[in-house]
Protein backbone atom coordinates (compact mmCIF):
# COMPACT_ATOMS: atom_id res chain seq x y z
CA UNK A 1 0.00 0.00 0.00
CA UNK A 2 1.08 3.53 -0.74
CA UNK A 3 2.02 6.09 2.21
CA UNK A 4 2.68 8.92 -0.17
CA UNK A 5 0.74 10.71 -2.66
CA UNK A 6 2.69 13.15 -5.14
CA UNK A 7 -0.02 14.99 -7.76
CA UNK A 8 1.80 16.53 -10.71
CA UNK A 9 0.32 18.83 -13.00
CA UNK A 10 1.66 19.10 -16.39
CA UNK A 11 2.20 22.41 -18.68
CA UNK A 12 4.51 22.84 -21.64
CA UNK A 13 7.57 24.89 -19.94
CA UNK A 14 7.25 23.29 -16.59
CA UNK A 15 5.12 21.12 -14.06
CA UNK A 16 4.40 21.50 -10.35
CA UNK A 17 3.92 18.76 -7.54
CA UNK A 18 2.72 18.35 -4.59
CA UNK A 19 3.24 15.78 -2.05
CA UNK A 20 1.16 14.86 1.09
CA UNK A 21 1.09 12.19 3.24
CA UNK A 22 -1.82 9.53 4.01
CA UNK A 23 -3.50 11.86 6.47
CA UNK A 24 -4.06 14.49 3.51
CA UNK A 25 -1.49 16.40 5.38
CA UNK A 26 0.68 18.61 2.72
CA UNK A 27 4.42 17.60 3.00
CA UNK A 28 6.37 19.35 0.14
CA UNK A 29 5.46 21.61 -3.09
CA UNK A 30 6.91 23.44 -5.65
CA UNK A 31 7.88 24.36 -9.80
CA UNK A 32 10.27 22.09 -11.93
CA UNK A 33 11.50 22.75 -15.41
CA UNK A 34 9.92 20.60 -17.93
CA UNK A 35 13.56 19.37 -18.87
CA UNK A 36 15.68 15.75 -17.82
CA UNK A 37 17.22 18.04 -15.29
CA UNK A 38 13.72 18.96 -13.79
CA UNK A 39 12.57 15.50 -14.71
CA UNK A 40 15.86 14.28 -11.85
CA UNK A 41 15.25 16.82 -9.68
CA UNK A 42 11.40 14.82 -8.73
CA UNK A 43 13.22 11.76 -9.19
CA UNK A 44 15.80 12.55 -5.96
CA UNK A 45 13.04 14.20 -4.04
CA UNK A 46 10.86 11.20 -4.40
CA UNK A 47 13.31 8.65 -3.29
CA UNK A 48 13.14 10.36 0.17
CA UNK A 49 9.38 8.83 0.65
CA UNK A 50 8.25 5.40 1.13
CA UNK A 51 5.73 3.94 -0.66
CA UNK A 52 5.39 6.88 -3.00
CA UNK A 53 2.81 7.11 -5.69
CA UNK A 54 2.67 9.60 -8.45
CA UNK A 55 -0.42 11.00 -10.19
CA UNK A 56 -0.95 12.58 -13.49
CA UNK A 57 -4.00 14.10 -15.32
CA UNK A 58 -4.10 12.65 -18.64
CA UNK A 59 -3.41 16.24 -20.64
CA UNK A 60 -2.78 15.65 -24.19
CA UNK A 61 1.01 15.14 -25.38
CA UNK A 62 2.55 16.85 -22.28
CA UNK A 63 2.38 13.98 -19.60
CA UNK A 64 3.82 11.62 -21.72
CA UNK A 65 7.55 12.76 -21.51
CA UNK A 66 7.29 12.27 -17.57
CA UNK A 67 5.11 9.90 -17.29
CA UNK A 68 8.05 7.95 -19.58
CA UNK A 69 11.09 9.18 -17.18
CA UNK A 70 9.13 7.90 -13.98
CA UNK A 71 7.81 4.41 -15.50
CA UNK A 72 11.74 3.72 -16.68
CA UNK A 73 12.87 4.83 -12.65
CA UNK A 74 10.36 2.21 -11.56
CA UNK A 75 8.30 4.89 -9.87
CA UNK A 76 4.59 3.73 -9.28
CA UNK A 77 2.70 6.20 -11.40
CA UNK A 78 -1.18 6.91 -12.35
CA UNK A 79 -2.50 8.86 -15.38
CA UNK A 80 -6.17 10.23 -14.30
CA UNK A 81 -8.83 11.34 -16.39
CA UNK A 82 -8.91 15.44 -16.29
CA UNK A 83 -12.74 15.07 -15.78
CA UNK A 84 -12.35 12.38 -12.46
CA UNK A 85 -10.13 15.63 -11.16
CA UNK A 86 -12.63 17.99 -12.23
CA UNK A 87 -15.66 16.46 -10.55
CA UNK A 88 -13.48 15.55 -7.06
CA UNK A 89 -12.14 19.08 -6.68
CA UNK A 90 -15.77 20.72 -7.11
CA UNK A 91 -16.39 18.32 -4.34
CA UNK A 92 -13.80 19.68 -2.12
CA UNK A 93 -13.60 23.23 -3.27
CA UNK A 94 -9.76 23.52 -3.64
CA UNK A 95 -9.81 25.07 -7.10
CA UNK A 96 -11.93 28.43 -6.35
CA UNK A 97 -8.58 29.47 -6.23
CA UNK A 98 -6.71 28.33 -9.41
CA UNK A 99 -3.03 28.14 -8.84
CA UNK A 100 -0.85 25.76 -10.39
CA UNK A 101 0.26 24.35 -7.39
CA UNK A 102 -3.30 23.93 -6.12
CA UNK A 103 -3.83 21.71 -9.26
CA UNK A 104 -1.13 19.55 -8.28
CA UNK A 105 -2.67 19.62 -4.54
CA UNK A 106 -6.02 18.23 -5.79
CA UNK A 107 -4.48 15.55 -8.40
CA UNK A 108 -2.87 14.31 -5.24
CA UNK A 109 -5.63 14.27 -2.82
CA UNK A 110 -7.81 12.43 -5.77
CA UNK A 111 -5.11 9.63 -5.29
CA UNK A 112 -5.14 9.71 -1.67
CA UNK A 113 -8.34 9.04 -1.23
CA UNK A 114 -8.54 6.44 -3.81
CA UNK A 115 -5.61 4.73 -2.83
CA UNK A 116 -7.66 1.45 -2.63
CA UNK A 117 -8.94 1.58 -6.49
CA UNK A 118 -5.04 2.75 -7.48
CA UNK A 119 -4.33 -0.01 -9.48
CA UNK A 120 -7.57 0.62 -11.88
CA UNK A 121 -5.37 4.42 -12.37
CA UNK A 122 -2.13 2.39 -13.08
CA UNK A 123 -1.10 1.63 -15.92
CA UNK A 124 1.14 -0.26 -18.58
CA UNK A 125 3.69 2.16 -20.96
CA UNK A 126 1.03 2.37 -23.85
CA UNK A 127 2.48 6.13 -24.74
CA UNK A 128 3.57 4.25 -27.84
CA UNK A 129 0.40 2.57 -28.54
CA UNK A 130 -2.04 5.49 -28.19
CA UNK A 131 0.56 7.41 -30.67
CA UNK A 132 -0.01 4.76 -33.47
CA UNK A 133 -3.83 4.38 -32.79
CA UNK A 134 -4.27 8.51 -32.89
CA UNK A 135 -1.78 8.33 -36.00
CA UNK A 136 -4.18 5.48 -37.66
CA UNK A 137 -6.92 7.07 -37.00
CA UNK A 138 -5.42 10.39 -38.83
CA UNK A 139 -4.32 8.52 -41.76
CA UNK A 140 -7.86 6.90 -42.29
CA UNK A 141 -9.71 10.76 -41.90
CA UNK A 142 -7.19 11.86 -44.57
CA UNK A 143 -7.75 8.98 -46.74
CA UNK A 144 -11.32 9.30 -46.43
CA UNK A 145 -10.87 13.10 -47.51
CA UNK A 146 -8.92 12.09 -50.33
CA UNK A 147 -11.50 9.67 -51.77
CA UNK A 148 -13.85 12.73 -51.71
CA UNK A 149 -11.85 14.72 -53.61
CA UNK A 150 -11.41 12.18 -56.01
CA UNK A 151 -14.70 11.61 -56.79
CA UNK A 152 -15.56 14.89 -57.21
CA UNK A 153 -12.85 15.57 -60.02
CA UNK A 154 -13.94 12.24 -61.64
CA UNK A 155 -17.41 13.58 -61.65
CA UNK A 156 -15.99 16.37 -63.99
CA UNK A 157 -13.46 14.38 -65.81
CA UNK A 158 -14.89 11.52 -66.43
CA UNK A 159 -18.86 11.14 -64.73
CA UNK A 160 -19.40 7.49 -66.79
CA UNK A 161 -16.85 6.03 -64.98
CA UNK A 162 -17.85 6.65 -61.42
CA UNK A 163 -21.41 4.92 -62.72
CA UNK A 164 -19.79 1.96 -64.33
CA UNK A 165 -16.88 1.04 -61.85
CA UNK A 166 -15.89 1.31 -58.36
CA UNK A 167 -13.18 4.21 -58.62
CA UNK A 168 -11.30 2.92 -56.18
CA UNK A 169 -9.92 -0.35 -56.90
CA UNK A 170 -6.60 -1.65 -57.73
CA UNK A 171 -7.30 -1.84 -61.68
CA UNK A 172 -9.10 1.89 -61.72
CA UNK A 173 -6.29 3.69 -59.53
CA UNK A 174 -4.20 1.90 -62.41
CA UNK A 175 -5.38 2.97 -65.28
CA UNK A 176 -6.67 6.27 -64.28
CA UNK A 177 -2.92 7.08 -63.02
CA UNK A 178 -1.97 6.19 -66.82
CA UNK A 179 -4.89 7.85 -68.42
CA UNK A 180 -6.45 9.98 -66.16
CA UNK A 181 -9.19 11.79 -68.71
CA UNK A 182 -11.22 10.70 -71.56
CA UNK A 183 -8.85 12.26 -73.79
CA UNK A 184 -5.77 9.98 -73.12
CA UNK A 185 -7.83 7.37 -72.87
CA UNK A 186 -8.76 7.74 -76.86
CA UNK A 187 -5.16 8.36 -77.44
CA UNK A 188 -4.28 5.28 -76.01
CA UNK A 189 -6.83 3.40 -77.77
CA UNK A 190 -7.92 -0.06 -76.95
CA UNK A 191 -4.89 -2.02 -77.19
CA UNK A 192 -2.38 -0.20 -75.12
CA UNK A 193 -5.40 0.25 -72.76
CA UNK A 194 -5.19 -3.94 -72.76
CA UNK A 195 -1.15 -3.70 -72.62
CA UNK A 196 -1.51 -2.11 -69.22
CA UNK A 197 -3.52 -3.91 -67.35
CA UNK A 198 -1.97 -6.89 -68.27
CA UNK A 199 1.12 -5.41 -66.54
CA UNK A 200 -0.17 -4.62 -63.65
CA UNK A 201 1.31 -6.53 -60.34
CA UNK A 202 -1.90 -6.56 -58.04
CA UNK A 203 -3.33 -10.01 -56.91
CA UNK A 204 -6.77 -8.14 -56.91
CA UNK A 205 -7.49 -7.28 -60.58
CA UNK A 206 -10.97 -6.01 -61.17
CA UNK A 207 -12.44 -6.68 -64.51
CA UNK A 208 -12.32 -3.73 -66.88
CA UNK A 209 -12.75 -4.62 -70.39
CA UNK A 210 -10.61 -2.33 -72.55
CA UNK A 211 -13.34 -2.01 -75.72
CA UNK A 212 -15.55 -0.64 -73.32
CA UNK A 213 -13.70 1.95 -71.53
CA UNK A 214 -12.66 3.21 -74.64
CA UNK A 215 -15.91 3.32 -76.24
CA UNK A 216 -17.04 5.76 -72.84
CA UNK A 217 -14.82 7.99 -73.59
CA UNK A 218 -15.54 7.88 -77.16
CA UNK A 219 -19.18 9.18 -76.07
CA UNK A 220 -18.17 10.98 -72.28
CA UNK A 221 -19.49 14.71 -71.54
CA UNK A 222 -15.98 15.04 -69.36
CA UNK A 223 -13.31 17.79 -69.28
CA UNK A 224 -10.07 17.04 -70.47
CA UNK A 225 -7.17 18.99 -70.23
CA UNK A 226 -3.27 19.04 -68.95
CA UNK A 227 -4.46 20.72 -65.31
CA UNK A 228 -7.52 18.38 -65.08
CA UNK A 229 -5.09 14.95 -65.49
CA UNK A 230 -2.57 16.35 -63.12
CA UNK A 231 -4.95 16.94 -60.74
CA UNK A 232 -6.54 13.35 -61.03
CA UNK A 233 -3.17 12.18 -60.98
CA UNK A 234 -1.85 14.31 -57.52
CA UNK A 235 -5.19 12.82 -55.79
CA UNK A 236 -4.08 8.90 -56.83
CA UNK A 237 -0.66 9.68 -55.72
CA UNK A 238 -1.63 10.88 -52.30
CA UNK A 239 -4.04 7.81 -51.98
CA UNK A 240 -1.48 5.77 -52.73
CA UNK A 241 0.70 7.12 -50.32
CA UNK A 242 -1.55 7.01 -47.58
CA UNK A 243 -2.72 3.73 -48.16
CA UNK A 244 0.83 2.27 -48.04
CA UNK A 245 0.97 4.25 -44.72
CA UNK A 246 -1.54 3.19 -43.84
CA UNK A 247 -0.80 -0.82 -43.82
CA UNK A 248 2.65 0.42 -42.25
CA UNK A 249 1.13 2.11 -39.47
CA UNK A 250 -1.93 -0.72 -38.85
CA UNK A 251 0.85 -3.85 -38.86
CA UNK A 252 2.65 -1.51 -35.61
CA UNK A 253 -0.53 -1.08 -34.41
CA UNK A 254 -1.44 -4.48 -34.11
CA UNK A 255 2.12 -5.76 -33.19
CA UNK A 256 2.72 -3.61 -30.52
CA UNK A 257 -0.89 -4.22 -28.88
CA UNK A 258 -0.43 -7.65 -29.13
CA UNK A 259 2.85 -7.40 -27.17
CA UNK A 260 1.17 -6.13 -24.03
CA UNK A 261 -2.78 -7.50 -24.73
CA UNK A 262 -2.03 -10.82 -26.67
CA UNK A 263 -4.55 -12.90 -24.56
CA UNK A 264 -7.40 -10.22 -25.07
CA UNK A 265 -6.80 -9.33 -28.49
CA UNK A 266 -7.73 -13.46 -28.74
CA UNK A 267 -10.66 -12.71 -26.76
CA UNK A 268 -12.22 -10.20 -28.48
CA UNK A 269 -11.16 -12.34 -31.89
CA UNK A 270 -13.19 -15.06 -30.38
CA UNK A 271 -16.28 -12.77 -31.71
CA UNK A 272 -17.04 -13.42 -34.76
CA UNK A 273 -17.49 -10.01 -36.91
CA UNK A 274 -14.42 -8.35 -34.95
CA UNK A 275 -11.62 -7.46 -36.44
CA UNK A 276 -7.81 -7.26 -34.92
CA UNK A 277 -7.94 -3.55 -35.91
CA UNK A 278 -11.08 -2.77 -34.13
CA UNK A 279 -10.25 -5.19 -31.20
CA UNK A 280 -6.64 -2.83 -31.33
CA UNK A 281 -8.35 0.45 -31.18
CA UNK A 282 -10.62 -0.60 -28.40
CA UNK A 283 -7.99 -2.17 -26.21
CA UNK A 284 -5.96 1.27 -26.61
CA UNK A 285 -9.26 3.16 -25.84
CA UNK A 286 -10.10 1.21 -22.55
CA UNK A 287 -6.39 0.52 -21.73
CA UNK A 288 -7.33 -2.32 -19.20
CA UNK A 289 -10.78 -3.69 -18.24
CA UNK A 290 -9.96 -3.75 -14.70
CA UNK A 291 -10.43 0.33 -14.59
CA UNK A 292 -14.28 -0.18 -14.78
CA UNK A 293 -16.22 -1.95 -11.44
CA UNK A 294 -19.00 -2.96 -13.95
CA UNK A 295 -19.96 -2.82 -17.54
CA UNK A 296 -22.37 0.47 -17.42
CA UNK A 297 -18.93 2.17 -15.90
CA UNK A 298 -17.56 1.06 -19.59
CA UNK A 299 -20.90 1.87 -21.15
CA UNK A 300 -20.52 5.38 -19.11
CA UNK A 301 -16.64 6.05 -20.56
CA UNK A 302 -17.45 5.16 -23.93
CA UNK A 303 -20.33 7.75 -23.83
CA UNK A 304 -23.06 5.21 -25.19
CA UNK A 305 -24.91 5.08 -21.51
CA UNK A 306 -28.47 6.85 -21.74
CA UNK A 307 -28.35 10.26 -20.45
CA UNK A 308 -31.38 11.66 -18.23
CA UNK A 309 -34.35 13.86 -19.43
CA UNK A 310 -36.40 15.60 -16.07
CA UNK A 311 -38.76 17.98 -16.74
CA UNK A 312 -42.54 18.57 -15.50
CA UNK A 313 -44.00 16.52 -17.58
CA UNK A 314 -41.35 13.46 -17.47
CA UNK A 315 -38.97 12.63 -14.43
CA UNK A 316 -35.79 10.39 -15.12
CA UNK A 317 -36.99 9.32 -18.17
CA UNK A 318 -34.26 7.79 -20.63
CA UNK A 319 -33.32 10.39 -23.57
CA UNK A 320 -30.64 9.93 -26.34
CA UNK A 321 -27.29 8.39 -25.24
CA UNK A 322 -24.92 11.34 -23.49
CA UNK A 323 -22.26 11.00 -25.76
CA UNK A 324 -20.17 12.62 -22.78
CA UNK A 325 -17.80 9.50 -23.05
CA UNK A 326 -14.65 8.99 -25.07
CA UNK A 327 -15.51 9.78 -29.10
CA UNK A 328 -12.91 7.74 -30.61
CA UNK A 329 -13.67 4.30 -28.63
CA UNK A 330 -17.52 5.37 -29.51
CA UNK A 331 -17.03 4.87 -33.20
CA UNK A 332 -14.91 1.82 -32.46
CA UNK A 333 -17.61 -0.02 -30.55
CA UNK A 334 -20.23 1.36 -33.21
CA UNK A 335 -17.82 -0.38 -36.17
CA UNK A 336 -17.62 -3.54 -33.93
CA UNK A 337 -21.81 -3.66 -33.38
CA UNK A 338 -21.66 -3.55 -37.44
CA UNK A 339 -19.20 -6.27 -37.90
CA UNK A 340 -21.07 -8.71 -35.37
CA UNK A 341 -24.50 -7.74 -36.73
CA UNK A 342 -23.46 -8.89 -39.94
CA UNK A 343 -21.69 -11.93 -39.56
CA UNK A 344 -22.51 -13.08 -35.57
CA UNK A 345 -25.81 -14.96 -35.79
CA UNK A 346 -26.13 -14.09 -31.58
CA UNK A 347 -25.94 -10.49 -31.79
CA UNK A 348 -27.97 -10.25 -35.12
CA UNK A 349 -30.75 -11.91 -33.56
CA UNK A 350 -30.66 -9.68 -30.78
CA UNK A 351 -30.54 -6.66 -33.24
CA UNK A 352 -33.55 -8.81 -34.77
CA UNK A 353 -35.82 -8.96 -31.91
CA UNK A 354 -35.17 -5.41 -30.64
CA UNK A 355 -36.16 -4.44 -34.39
CA UNK A 356 -39.69 -6.38 -33.83
CA UNK A 357 -40.06 -4.94 -30.36
CA UNK A 358 -40.59 -1.59 -32.30
CA UNK A 359 -37.16 0.20 -32.25
CA UNK A 360 -35.94 2.25 -35.12
CA UNK A 361 -32.54 1.21 -36.27
CA UNK A 362 -30.73 3.53 -34.63
CA UNK A 363 -31.85 2.89 -31.20
CA UNK A 364 -31.93 -0.76 -31.70
CA UNK A 365 -27.69 -0.46 -32.89
CA UNK A 366 -27.56 1.57 -29.76
CA UNK A 367 -29.10 -1.64 -28.10
CA UNK A 368 -26.72 -3.83 -29.65
CA UNK A 369 -23.46 -1.10 -28.85
CA UNK A 370 -24.35 -1.83 -25.31
CA UNK A 371 -25.35 -5.82 -25.37
CA UNK A 372 -22.26 -6.02 -26.55
CA UNK A 373 -20.16 -3.98 -24.21
CA UNK A 374 -21.82 -6.05 -21.39
CA UNK A 375 -20.22 -9.70 -23.11
CA UNK A 376 -16.99 -7.60 -24.00
CA UNK A 377 -17.09 -7.20 -19.87
CA UNK A 378 -17.72 -10.25 -18.90
CA UNK A 379 -14.88 -12.20 -21.28
CA UNK A 380 -12.38 -9.68 -20.49
CA UNK A 381 -13.17 -9.78 -16.78
CA UNK A 382 -13.06 -14.08 -16.46
CA UNK A 383 -10.46 -14.30 -19.13
CA UNK A 384 -12.91 -16.73 -21.66
CA UNK A 385 -13.09 -16.92 -25.43
CA UNK A 386 -16.76 -16.02 -26.52
CA UNK A 387 -19.08 -19.09 -27.09
CA UNK A 388 -22.18 -18.66 -28.76
CA UNK A 389 -25.06 -19.00 -27.13
CA UNK A 390 -28.56 -20.67 -28.68
CA UNK A 391 -30.72 -17.53 -27.86
CA UNK A 392 -29.87 -13.76 -27.74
Amino acid sequence: MFDTFIGIDVSKDKFNFAIIDENLKPIQDGSLSMDLNGFQQLLNIIKKFNNPIVALESTGPYHINILSFLSANSIKTAIINPSLIKRFSSSISLRNTKTDVIDALVIAKFIAKNKENAHHFTQYNINDITALAKLREHISQEIAKIKTSLKQHLSVVFPEFLIEFNPFSDTALHILKLFPTTELIRKAGVDKIKQSLQNMDSKHKAHIDPKHLYDMALNSIGQSSNIWANIVRHDIEMLSFLNQKLDNITNDFIDKINQFKKEDMEILSSIKGISNITSAHFLSEIKDISRFQNSNKLSAYAGIDPSIKQSGSSINSKGKISKKGVKSLRRTIYLMSMGIMKFNHYFRNYYLKKRKQGMPHRKAMIALCNKLLRVIFALLTKKQHFIEPTTP
